[in-house]
């Protein structure tokens, strides 16, 4: 195995690797199978060493929500090497995997046995640690500041040009993008904020390639994207990555965000991952707006026409 080509490895001299590779066990799991449930008890420690995998948190007994898709080089479950409580999410093989593993047990073995290099690991994991939880303080952050924004906004132009901006900040090599939300009257989606685009569209047709795409599919991630896909066949998209998530509620579709990038390679599982988050918050603003904006053109209706009787 060659240990030097995950992260949490690399910068450790050959001896300490040689000294650590006594207590890594190699696993192979098939694609769809649970590597471990939520509530579970922790031992291990993993290393994707081939393949992809998801953490997700069971919700109800119908409803997952994905937290993160790990992929080789990537690790998760070090808590389990320092202390004895239960799995906080499951974890499940998105394809064929290829995992490193050390049990905690081993773990503490080395260190008493090889304290230098058993401390050595200790501190290589915790800096890995560290740097995700980084990244992942970022990502709630930006989730806690969309949400308090959507809470603030009083109709849905505010709101979609505030998220928008929330947004379009995140992604720094993106070099176009909308958020658009469907009209009940023409049936067709009004963009409500935009960069990178031509000005004089305001809305997206029905019979617009990415329309259909994003109704179906919910959630695109493309990093390479051909000319002749006629799916992607649009007004407003240029560029050769893209990501977007719909927004729906109740099953309801209600329209989409997308960033597109020039280049190629641009996006990442888990930037998708939190573009759905923000599309999830979004979503109920959106159809609580709706609601509102009906019931008051409801009213003031019921107004006129009472006026009219008297």
């Amino acid at each position: 195995m060659e240990l030097k080509k995950f992260a949490v490895f690399s910068q450790l001299s050959d001896n300490v690797l040689k000294n650590i590779s006594g207590i890594i066990e190699e696993k192979r799991i098939k694609e769809g199978e649970i590597i471990f449930e939520e509530g579970s008890v922790a031992n291990d420690f993993y290393l994707v060493e081939e393949g992809r995998i998801e953490i997700f948190k069971r919700i109800s007994s119908e409803d997952v929500k994905v937290l993160s898709i790990l992929l080789p080089g990537d690790q998760f479950g070090e808590m389990s090497l320092f202390e004895d409580k239960p799995r906080i999410a499951s974890v499940k093989a998105l394809s064929d995997v290829t995992l490193l593993s050390i049990k905690r047990d081993n773990f503490r073995k080395l260190i008493s046995s090889d304290l230098d290099s058993g401390m050595k690991l200790l501190s290589a994991i915790m800096s890995a640690t560290f740097n995700r939880l980084s990244a992942t303080n970022k990502q709630l952050a930006c989730l806690y500041e969309i949400g308090k924004t959507i809470a603030s906004s009083k109709n849905l132009a505010q709101m979609c040009d505030r998220v928008f901006k929330n947004i379009r900040n995140m992604c720094k090599n993106c070099n176009s993008g909308i958020m658009a939300v469907y009209n009940e009257f023409t049936e067709e989606l009004d963009i409500h904020a935009a960069f990178g685009i031509d000005p004089g569209l305001t809305g997206v047709a029905k019979t617009d390639g990415i329309y259909q795409f994003i109704q179906f599919k919910k959630e695109i991630l493309l990093n390479n994207i051909s000319v002749e896909q006629p799916e992607l066949k649009s007004g407003f998209i240029t560029g050769k990555s893209l990501i977007a998530s719909a927004f729906y509620f109740e099953n309801k579709f209600l329209g989409f965000v997308m960033l597109a990038s020039s280049e190629k390679n641009s996006f990442a599982i888990n930037d998708l991952i939190l573009l759905s988050s923000i599309a999830s918050l979004a979503s109920v603003s959106i159809n609580n707006i709706s609601f509102i904006a009906e019931e008051e053109a409801r009213n003031r209706l019921n107004e006129i026409r009472q006026r009219r009787e008297f």
